[in-house]
């Protein structure tokens, strides 16, 4: 699928019916506060991917995805990653050992903004920097799938 900038891949609250691999360019994570200001949660670009967890939970969005700019990215059905799982193709097992390496990298960047705040109050507004991309993700991900 192609987003033009500003598209919204989802928003808060919609079902999760699907996650996107992004090829090129950069989905912006953000979520809605009560007071109604905007936080940017994170920034995904290329390898990365966008909606994983409700790929996995089939729970509602609990952030809204936006390109940042011009988007090509890749759209796996919850249906069809369902049925890659349960036949044991690399790809989704593959997909569930990544998924499981970014959630670790989140809570750690979770705990270490935590203390951090706790040591310089006046961080807590501060936004977290943009994840490192992983480069050799695509050819990883393209092994597994021909595998």
């Amino acid at each position: 699928m192609r987003a033009l900038e500003n598209s919204v891949l989802f928003d808060a609250g919609d079902p999760s019916s699907c996650a996107y691999l992004v090829v090129d360019g950069v989905v912006r994570v953000e979520r809605l506060l009560e007071s109604g200001e905007r936080l940017t949660l994170g920034r995904l670009g290329r390898g990365h991917v966008v909606g994983d967890m409700g790929l996995l939970s089939g729970e509602a969005r609990s952030a809204t995805a936006i390109s940042e700019d011009d988007t090509l990215a890749l759209r796996l059905d919850r249906g069809n990653y369902l049925r890659l799982r349960d036949q044991g193709h690399p790809a989704a097992i593959w997909l569930l050992e990544e998924v499981h390496l970014r959630m670790g990298e989140r809570v750690e960047s979770s705990y270490e903004r935590i203390v951090r705040m706790h040591q310089e109050p006046e961080l807590a507004r501060e936004l977290p920097s943009d994840p490192v991309v992983q480069e050799g993700f695509l050819r990883r991900l393209w092994a597994k799938v021909r595998s």
